[in-house]
């Protein structure tokens, strides 16, 4: 029981997660003065998106879960990462240890991968600096340095699987002519070791087919997505969301894998927040 617990728990803390992930752009509002200290309520969204990096193969998740977003001072849940941990928040630099995640797939669904192990619920776990590079009132331009763990888990263990590199461009701006509407757009290339393209791209003896030959998977290069997303408020209870991200898989070190199948991929994803409960307390 307490096991189902965690997992539900987790599942719907990694949803909020992984579909801002997906969509681009935060299910919030960054912590400001006179925000609620918490909000909860319910969260609707529909996302397509690859299987995985460079997958000729799509997931189809339509996910009304329960949603809690906390703004402490130094501790963050919910939004844009499952948690986050913030040690640093200036104007111009952020610095933040954050824990975020990604649905699982079943590789039962994908042709390729037919026979292989599933590819479970993936979480990263690591360092963020944020440095901002404009001085404009009406965007914001930033440079995330993100170096992250990558794990994975079925809620009966943890396993490893190598570290990512991202330094991503994110812009955003409120002033689109849109009213109470903020449009976002990001870039970023990943880098990954050896145990991360493994867990995508490596075919063991095992696992070998005629049509899928066995295959050593190397560090380097993985690709870069690219993201736009629009967040409209229509009123302080009631948030709509709707993003595309694409993903440019040519170049990757693990091209000559049977298990990279397209050179680019694309996602769509569409949301409605809708607060139901806040905190009398506010930040101060």
């Amino acid at each position: 029981m307490t096991k189902r617990i965690f997992s539900l728990l987790v599942v719907m803390l990694l949803s909020t997660s992984a579909v801002a992930k997906k969509q681009g752009g935060p299910l919030s509002n960054p912590r400001e003065i006179g925000d609620p200290v918490w909000e909860a309520g319910m969260f609707g969204a529909y996302f397509r998106d690859a299987l995985y990096p460079a997958s000729a193969d799509s997931q189809h998740k339509l996910l009304p879960v329960p949603f809690f977003i906390y703004r402490g001072e130094y501790l963050r849940i919910g939004d844009d990462a499952i948690v986050k941990a913030v040690a640093v928040e200036k104007e111009r630099i952020k610095v933040d240890l954050s824990l975020s995640g990604a649905f699982n797939s079943d590789s039962e669904d994908s042709e390729i991968r037919r026979g292989m192990p599933d590819l479970d619920f993936l979480f990263e776990m690591g360092p963020e600096v944020s440095l901002r590079l404009n001085d404009s009132t009406t965007s914001e331009l930033w440079l995330n340095i993100q170096l992250r763990g990558v794990f994975s888990t079925d809620f009966s263990g943890i396993d490893h699987h190598g570290y990512v590199f991202e330094p991503e461009f994110s812009w955003e701006s409120d002033q689109i002519g849109i009213a109470n509407t903020t449009f976002f757009i990001s870039a970023a290339p990943i880098f990954a070791t050896e145990k991360t393209h493994e867990y995508f791209y490596q075919v063991d003896e095992v696992y070998a087919t005629d049509f899928r030959p066995a295959y050593d998977a190397g560090a380097g290069y993985l690709g870069t997505k690219t993201a736009f997303s629009l967040k409209y408020e229509h009123d302080d209870d009631i948030t709509v969301f709707a993003g595309v991200r694409f993903g440019i898989w040519s170049g990757s070190v693990n091209a000559d894998s049977p298990l990279y199948q397209d050179s680019f991929t694309y996602g769509v994803g569409l949301g409605v927040k809708w607060r139901l409960f806040v905190s009398e307390r506010k930040v101060k």
